[in-house]
């Protein structure tokens, strides 16, 4: 199913997740320490706001986003890092079926890091073309 979200493999629905809502809601609050935390770089802020606010069961695809104009595969990886460096992101990787898959744990409080919004993505290489 193609999806109506740029950068992602699957998502249940088109509709993204409210971005500002109550504390603790299912958007992002004003009292979230990632919109204003100044160690993170403004595209590594706005990536993770992208991802925590993807619909449910949405898959991104990082080399899809790196495809996107003015970024890259490694510009991706280095806010990925960066959020992971400043605790907003952990990563597993797990071997399922044959592949490998990538879960990373996102959450817009690094105090709640348990509480984060888990995805999931192919950590497999690109197959060549």
């Amino acid at each position: 199913m193609r999806s109506a979200v740029p950068g992602c493999a699957r998502a249940e629905t088109g509709v993204m997740r409210r971005i500002w809502g109550e504390e603790g809601g299912s958007g992002l609050g004003s009292a979230d320490a990632l919109l204003g935390d100044a160690r993170l770089s403004v595209p590594a802020r706005g990536l993770a706001v992208y991802l925590l606010l993807l619909p449910d069961g949405a898959r991104p695809d990082p080399g899809a986003l790196g495809a996107r104009p003015g970024e890259s595969p490694e510009s991706i990886a280095g806010y990925l890092a960066e959020l992971e460096t400043a605790g907003y992101l952990t990563r597993a990787r797990r071997h399922e079926g044959g592949h490998t898959v990538e879960e990373i744990r996102l959450t817009a409080n690094p105090s709640a890091a348990a509480r984060g919004r888990v995805l999931r993505w192919s950590a497999d290489p690109p197959a060549e073309g």
